[in-house]
């Protein structure tokens, strides 16, 4: 009987939800988003494409899917998370296997751009909507569970497709990851995922009142919500975008580029490469640890550890050819990179409530992936400019201290009518 899964008892299905939730993100970000870098060098010297033409499809996928997600949170609100996400994976997994058959570089950007409007489906948004609504309690644990599937899924499947494509061409390896995608989700999200723990006669997970001596006191908008409308003209609000741009600005480029910067400042590129494996390794063991950090010290505090780590990390960048330096800015970047995906839902639950979370979160992820898409090539640019990465690390500070100067407002505003 589902009442032996009541919020007070030791297991509650919420603990599947999150589980499904990795393999969602291993799926929707790891497989999709984190594996298009080794078709790069086959697809080109295959179809003739320079490399820069090829890879401007992940840039039109990626604006694509910022424009649309505000529409998504209204959606996901309508229609519930598995309509909306069945959808998302059927298109993506379709636009994996439209790859294989492309042969011009518009096919690419074509279904790109058909990925971008779908993509929103099982990204992390998605995900982060999902996770709100089964748990009151333990959010950041959660977050940081149902987050972790995407590095564990791309640390597997980058080496497995690069061993496809070598054995079978980058043709089947396409095929290949659509199959495994669509297989992952469709199974999950069919069977496992529940819209909302009601569906099955529960609420969502909590623990008992005095259970966690440490959790901050609840506000007043996080016990009823505040709708968009209401959200949006908060500054709080406006200060919670600006911190979560902030995060993707600071970190994406650096996380993004890890074996080209390490390889720019002297190492060596098989030197890199381990450091990289390494720092994905760290930063998935990171997002479960900050969620249970901010579980256990609270959201404000877990969030302004990310934003200190923002501007740490690249000040140790200035200094990464001392091998225990760089060592640390490994640690510090992954912990930064972590608020990528955690900060924005764990935050806005917060501070914003249940009431209308899918749509105030999807402004939110918007904001931390307008960041990310500014970040990546901007950290290009500044080299190609200057010749080092310098000048990207003295603005990286800058845009650490805007994410702890943010965080702090929306800490100080909470529960007031600004």
């Amino acid at each position: 009987m589902l009442s032996k899964f009541d919020g007070v008892h030791r297991f509650h299905y919420a603990w599947l939800i999150a589980a499904a939730c990795v393999l969602i993100t291993g799926a929707g970000v790891g497989t999709f988003g984190g594996t298009l870098g080794v078709f790069i060098i086959p697809v080109t010297e295959e179809l003739g494409f320079l490399r820069g033409e090829f890879t401007a499809h992940q840039t039109i996928s990626l604006i694509t899917m910022i424009i649309l997600t505000p529409f998504f949170g209204s959606l996901f609100t309508r229609f519930g998370f598995r309509r909306i996400a069945i959808s998302g994976a059927i298109a993506v997994g379709v636009v994996l296997l439209g790859f294989s058959f492309s042969t011009h570089l518009w096919h690419f950007y074509a279904l790109a751009l058909v990925s971008g409007m779908f993509i929103n489906g099982v990204g992390i948004m998605a995900v982060g909507i999902l996770i709100n609504r089964w748990f009151d309690d333990k959010k950041g644990i959660a977050t940081g569970i149902a987050f972790s599937g995407s590095g564990l899924m791309a640390a597997i499947m980058i080496p497995v497709s690069n061993m496809i494509i070598e054995a079978y061409g980058w043709r089947f390896g396409f095929r290949f990851l659509s199959f495994i995608m669509l297989g992952i989700l469709i199974i999950v999200i069919l069977f496992v995922v529940k819209d909302t723990p009601e569906d099955i006669g529960l609420k969502p997970y909590r623990v008992k009142k005095n259970s966690d001596k440490t959790e901050e006191k609840p506000v007043v908008a996080a016990i009823e919500g505040l709708t968009r409308g209401e959200a949006i003209r908060k500054a709080s609000f406006w200060l919670l975008v600006a911190a979560t741009f902030g995060i993707g600005l600071s970190q994406a480029g650096a996380h993004v580029k890890t074996v080209a910067f390490l390889n720019d400042i002297g190492y060596s590129p098989a030197f890199a490469s381990t450091v990289a494996s390494v720092y994905m390794i760290i930063l998935t063991g990171n997002k479960l640890l900050i969620g249970w950090f901010m579980d256990r010290i609270g959201a404000f505090r877990g969030g302004l550890l990310m934003g200190v780590c923002c501007a740490i990390f690249p000040m140790l960048a200035l200094f990464a050819e001392n091998i225990p330096v760089m060592w640390a800015y490994v640690i510090t970047l992954s912990i930064a990179s972590t608020g990528a995906t955690i900060l924005g839902p764990v935050i806005t639950a917060k501070y914003f409530g249940r009431k209308d979370f899918a749509k105030v979160f999807s402004i939110v992820s918007m904001a931390t992936m307008t960041g990310v898409a500014i970040s990546v090539p901007g950290l290009g640019f500044v080299f190609d400019i200057t010749g080092g990465y310098d000048l990207a690390w003295y603005l990286t500070i800058g845009f650490g201290i805007l994410v702890c100067a943010s965080l702090v407002g929306v800490h100080m505003m909470r529960g007031k009518a600004a």
